[in-house]
């Protein structure tokens, strides 16, 4: 009954969607052996349609799990029938410690529907011979050692290579400027990905989601690389205002992203594709302006531990791609999203501190570390 039920959720929650009363009445589910069928009607099933329905499940060998005029061998789908509404049929995961809630498009994952916060939905995967939450328990581990495997090897190629340089140097600004890099690593990517992941469903494919989307955000974050020589955050105002921009923007977009999509998902693909451009370049120009303005910031105090930023931006980059995945997977898209605007938030409280150590007025920063800040057109990611 595991995909079986969260076919029949889904179901469901379309037909109340869109303003169907009673699901129960639109709803048929047959199975033989472990293929099912379902089949929903957007008009109520009339008694003739399922004495035809019932006649030609038996000679086919089916059996009918959910009808409207029959009840439910299944918990499971006695349960998701008699959910009210969407808000009773996500209740019903933490019941059966599996995920049977209605995907959505900030939840895509059809066929993931083991939860990693559960211990129970763990457990359970962990004793399952075979069916769809053993698979997802396997790809569950692959994704885990792909994040530690990519933990020892930014170490060892990264990090550790980039290691010298910070010799001598005041730990202050080592841990400030490491704690900057870290997060811009981070939010940058978890963004990048949730967009990705976000764009493949309105674009209809993956490839066009990652053509789309990473042309579109590359793009962008450079040119606000350039902008950012010519309008430097070079006073705590301009920073806190950066700052306080992209965390908003970051915050609000996984609320107007939805509507936004809705009125351009049923045109050609030329123009929504237009339209992902549109809703990633200010984000991109606002992102443009984090690793420069670091590398301004840091490198007006000491100009030794640059290698050492450069190391542990790529090395959050690397991280946080296979982070944000597993993210997306237990939680949602919105939330990785989310996350990204908490490092950017954090990530001007940081930049202030580090305005404050410098010795020299914050214009004069700006402008005497531009050649320092000029290759990084972007993050390393």
């Amino acid at each position: 009954m595991d995909e079986t039920g969260r076919l029949l959720s889904l179901a469901k929650a379309t037909l109340l969607d869109v303003g169907v009363p009673d699901p129960r009445r639109h709803l048929v589910l047959a199975a033989f052996d472990n293929l099912s069928t379902l089949i929903v009607s957007r008009a109520p099933l009339s008694p003739d349609d399922l004495a035809r329905l019932h006649d030609v499940t038996a000679q086919m060998g089916f059996s009918i799990l959910v009808s409207p005029d029959a009840p439910e061998p299944s918990e499971v789908l006695q349960q998701i029938m008699a959910a009210p509404d969407l808000a009773a049929l996500q209740a019903l995961s933490p019941i059966f410690h599996l995920d049977v809630s209605p995907p959505t498009d900030d939840r895509p994952f059809f066929f993931n529907q083991l939860r990693i916060t559960d211990p129970a939905s763990m457990l359970r995967a962990m004793r399952a011979d075979s069916g769809v939450i053993k698979g997802n328990f396997g790809a569950t581990i692959v994704l885990l050692i792909i994040i530690a495997l990519s933990f020892v090897l930014v170490a060892l190629t990264i990090a550790l290579p980039a290691l010298p340089s910070v010799r001598r140097v005041s730990s202050r600004l080592i841990g400030a400027g490491t704690v900057y890099f870290l997060l811009i690593g981070f939010g940058f990517m978890s963004v990048e990905i949730g967009v990705i992941q976000r764009l493949s469903l309105f674009l209809g494919h993956p490839v066009y989601g990652l053509a789309v989307g990473l042309f579109a955000i590359i793009l962008s974050t450079g040119v606000g690389s350039l902008l950012s020589d010519r309008l430097p955050l070079s006073s705590p105002r301009r920073l806190i205002l950066w700052s306080g921009a992209l965390t908003f923007y970051l915050g609000a977009l996984p609320f107007w992203l939805s509507p936004f999509v809705g009125v351009f998902e049923a045109s050609p693909i030329m123009i929504r594709a237009a339209a992902a451009v549109l809703m990633v370049t200010p984000l991109g120009l606002l992102m443009g302006f984090g690793f420069p303005t670091g590398m301004a910031l840091v490198n007006a105090l000491d100009t030794r531990p640059t290698p050492w930023f450069w190391a542990i931006n790529g090395a959050a980059g690397v991280l946080a791609a296979s982070i944000a995945v597993a993210v997306n997977i237990a939680f949602s898209i919105s939330t990785s999203i989310w996350l990204s605007a908490i490092c950017y938030l954090l990530v001007g409280a940081v930049a202030l501190a580090l305005v404050r150590e410098s010795p020299a007025p914050c214009g004069a920063v700006a402008v005497s570390v531009r050649s320092a800040a000029r290759p990084s057109q972007g993050h390393i990611d």
